[in-house]
């Protein structure tokens, strides 16, 4: 009989270290080498990059699309005045040295110069402008450009209104205000802040953020009393309100805002500065951050972003004035600052110092090693000469109170344009084609989408208003993707072959499947069940679990609640109160006349709050009343709410919903309008699934014991019932797979796989044998200093066995 023999194994995020050893802990002898040693690698890198890169390759490639489309419908009219037309927009940026060059002449026109097109319409936008206003037969190339500019910058898609709804300079205050006032208090009972919802005040406020005379920093300062009454009981309670109405004031204007302060959330000292940031960087910031918000937290900065694009965009386009309107004013504006600062360079007596001067503006307008230099910026660079002349130079003074209100030569293209939504392009698109349907009658073609004609008359109007859902992901099936290019970054689902265009898409691509697949992709699975799904965060029995284990682990004046006293608070408290503090909790005690006075609680992450919560119960209670109590009705709850949970896309929520034949028209009406987001980490087979000696599950543990999660699973029969799945599981799936589905970071998932390979060498050196345990030890590796982290590279390495602990006995790798 061969001698039994373990493996010690010290596992990093770059490096793994393992020892051989006998039953007497001594380290034995392989191949007359001692057992021991260190297997080095590079640390798994993150995907965030690549997967960035890929969805930018996707954005442009959609352009590209739209584009082609547009010409595809412009191709014959221009062909007919100017055959070439395409053919030189296709090859002006090709040198004529190159072979590839076609010959023709690098123009816009063939029957007149650039330079007299450009002295009409200096910018696009004096062309769509006049387009718009002058009614007269335009040449059809003009009219081309114009639309191309609109359909290449189409706009965001924040808003929902159809474009005929939009009105320059429109800002409702008060119904953001109000979300905000009811978030604020979902987040935080004692916060006790209210945004203020009076008419005056809100209008002095709206008249204060789109002034352009004056700083931001100025307009924060004038609306910081305005936005809210302190009416904290004492000096600490207005200090912190306070500090959220200031961080609000700062993200309405676009200065840097403590984004943790704003939503509420806890972080470390040391995270501080990620937390940081204007809002018009929230595009780069977020992502690093978004994962840490609460489902409220993740609320109210969604509505912040939202209401700080409405500014943004009332700032943009005043009142009563066109897109493109505003948009020549500006570069007006620009020109005349432009005379007045060479004629402060003409002012200065040392060339040397002239040229300077004039080498901010150059770097303004060309940027710098490639890289744009931001209004602010050059600004500041200007600055610092214009102070040292301000009180001498007449233009320096001018240009010093035009710098003050941060309005000296705005440039046409900035970050600021992201705040335009789709309806404001569609809107002069429309405006266009109405003006010349009349000479040319095929721009006025219908909307081949009937269902769509109400928001988009126009076939062209699909252009700017149709965008792919992202849940489609690449125009191109899975099968196509992995033929031909070798990748797996489809889930397209098809209905029928052919090209698919804004015109055809549903005809085309199946939306539900497509969605569903998509979903399936970022699904996570168990902690502990390799390859079972994760239940929605806002599943029933999800909130049921977390509550319960969260009881359990609470102490009342250093003792553990009964299973009697904890169903009663279930029942009496969580039910009652979507939000639930430690003094609900001591209130119930004290009234039951268990306790004289409010016990002392302990044991919260949060000392007056309840992390967890019965918040869907309390959604869905409203709606579906009767259903919330019929136990043949539950497994359809849990499926509307793992819809809305999979399907952001409300139409196809919607659709979803059409399949549970007891709803009636006004709860599909209703429900339609919920959504939830986020996943657990446990399956539903873990928690109701399993069964102990008793013939409990783990949620039956919870109910009926006053033990927790982890006492409740780490027992011998639900242990090894995970240990008997977990090894079903390796021998059915590929171990590949099988890593990469793990709930844990790439850096571990790469450490994984080189602890295997580590052990299939072991094993392979003592001649086949399998160790009879597995030591582990795992580093967490890489992150900040002084920042809590939570390390999974124990539980999942362990849990290819089906034992979570740091002990893996009689494991079987390979």
């Amino acid at each position: 009989m061969k001698e039994p023999y373990g493996v010690g194994l010290d596992i990093g995020t770059n490096s793994v270290g393992w020892t051989v050893v006998d039953a007497s802990g001594h380290v034995r002898k392989i191949k007359g080498q001692t057992g021991i040693g260190v297997r080095l690698f590079k640390e798994g890198a993150a995907a965030a990059d690549r997967r960035g890169f890929r969805t930018t390759r996707r954005r442009l490639k959609r352009v590209k699309w739209r584009l082609r489309l547009l010409r595809e419908f412009f191709d014959q009219p221009i062909s007919k005045v100017d055959i070439n037309f395409f053919a030189r927009r296709k090859y002006s940026d090709i040198s004529p040295r190159d072979p590839n060059y076609n010959g023709l002449e690098k123009t816009l026109f063939n029957d007149r110069s650039d330079q007299d097109f450009y002295h009409d319409y200096p910018t696009i936008y004096h062309l769509r402008e006049a387009l718009m206003t002058q009614h007269r037969k335009f040449d059809v190339r003009e009219i081309y450009l114009a639309i191309h500019h609109i359909v290449k910058y189409r706009g965001n898609f924040l808003r929902n209104d159809a474009a005929t709804a939009y009105r320059s300079g429109t800002l409702d205050l008060q119904q953001h205000f109000e979300t905000l006032n009811h978030l604020f208090s979902q987040a935080d009972l004692e916060l006790n802040l209210n945004l203020t919802t009076d008419v005056a005040l809100l209008d002095s406020i709206k008249q204060t953020l789109v002034r352009t005379d004056i700083s931001r920093s100025d307009r924060q300062k004038l609306i910081m009393p305005l936005l809210a009454v302190l009416t904290g009981a004492t000096t600490a309670e207005k200090k912190r309100q306070k500090a959220v109405v200031t961080e609000f004031a700062k993200a309405l204007v676009g200065n840097k805002t403590k984004i943790d302060v704003l939503t509420l959330t806890d972080i470390d000292a040391t995270e501080a500065k990620d937390w940081a940031f204007s809002l018009e960087e929230n595009q780069d910031k977020l992502p690093g951050i978004e994962d840490r918000f609460s489902e409220v937290g993740q609320q109210i900065i969604d509505e912040v972003i939202r209401l700080y694009a409405s500014v943004n965009l009332a700032q943009l386009i005043p009142e009563g004035k066109r897109f493109s309107q505003s948009m020549v004013e500006k570069y007006k504006r620009h020109g005349e600052d432009l005379k007045l600062l060479k004629a402060y360079i003409r002012s200065q007596s040392d060339a040397k110092r002239g040229r300077a001067i004039r080498a901010t503006y150059d770097q303004y307008i060309d940027g710098v090693k490639s890289k744009q230099v931001t209004q602010e910026a050059f600004q500041k660079a200007l600055g610092k000469f214009v102070d040292a002349d301000v009180d001498l130079n007449s233009w320096a003074a001018q240009i010093k109170q035009a710098i003050d209100s941060e309005q000296f030569m705005p440039k046409l293209r900035t970050k600021q344009n992201g705040a335009i939504p789709y309806q404001v392009q569609q809107n002069e698109l429309d405006q266009i084609i109405s003006n010349q349907k009349e000479y040319y009658p095929w721009l006025g073609e219908e909307n081949p989408v009937i269902k769509r004609r109400g928001k988009f008359p126009y076939k062209l109007d699909e252009l700017v208003g149709f965008r792919v859902p992202y849940y489609v992901g690449p125009l191109i099936t899975k099968e196509m993707q992995a033929a031909t290019a070798n990748a797996g970054f489809a889930w397209m689902v098809r209905k029928a072959d052919g090209p698919i265009t804004p015109w055809n898409f549903d005809d085309k691509v199946d939306r539900v499947a497509s969605a569903t697949a998509f979903i399936q992709r970022m699904q996570t699975t168990d902690t502990y069940l390799i390859g079972e799904e994760v239940l929605p965060a806002r599943s029933l029995i999800y909130q049921r679990f977390m509550v319960l284990n969260e009881l359990n682990n609470i102490r009342v004046d250093d003792g553990q609640l009964t299973p009697r006293q904890k169903q009663r608070l279930y029942n009496q408290v969580f039910k009652k109160h979507k939000r639930v503090t430690a003094k609900n909790i001591q209130d119930n005690l004290v009234a039951a006349g268990e306790f004289p006075t409010a016990p002392r609680i302990t044991g919260l992450a949060d000392p007056k709050v309840f992390n967890s919560s019965l918040s869907t119960y309390h959604d869905l209670k409203q709606v579906l009343p009767e259903a919330m109590s019929d136990v043949r009705k539950q497994a359809d709850i849990e499926k509307i709410i793992l819809w809305s949970t999979i399907f952001e896309d409300s139409t196809i929520f919607k659709q979803k919903l059409t399949e549970i034949s007891w709803l009636t028209a006004a709860q599909l009406k209703q429900l339609g309008q919920l959504r939830y987001r986020g996943w657990g980490q446990l399956s539903r087979k873990l928690l109701t699934g399993l069964k102990d000696d008793n013939n409990r599950s783990i949620m039956d543990g919870l109910w009926e014991t006053n033990a927790n999660f982890m006492q409740l699973r780490s027992q011998p029969a639900i242990e090894n019932q995970i240990k008997s799945a977990n090894q079903a599981n390796l021998t059915t799936a590929d171990l590949q797979d099988t890593i990469n589905e793990l709930y844990t970071s790439p850096q571990n998932k790469k450490a994984i796989r080189e602890v295997m390979v580590v052990l299939a060498d072991i094993k392979d050196a003592m001649h086949g044998q399998t160790p009879n345990w597995i030591f582990v030890e795992a580093a967490r590796g890489g992150g900040v200093a002084g920042r809590r982290t939570q390390s999974r590279v124990k539980t999942n390495c362990c849990s290819l066995s089906g034992n979570s602990s740091g002990h893996c006995q009689g494991s079987s790798p390979t």
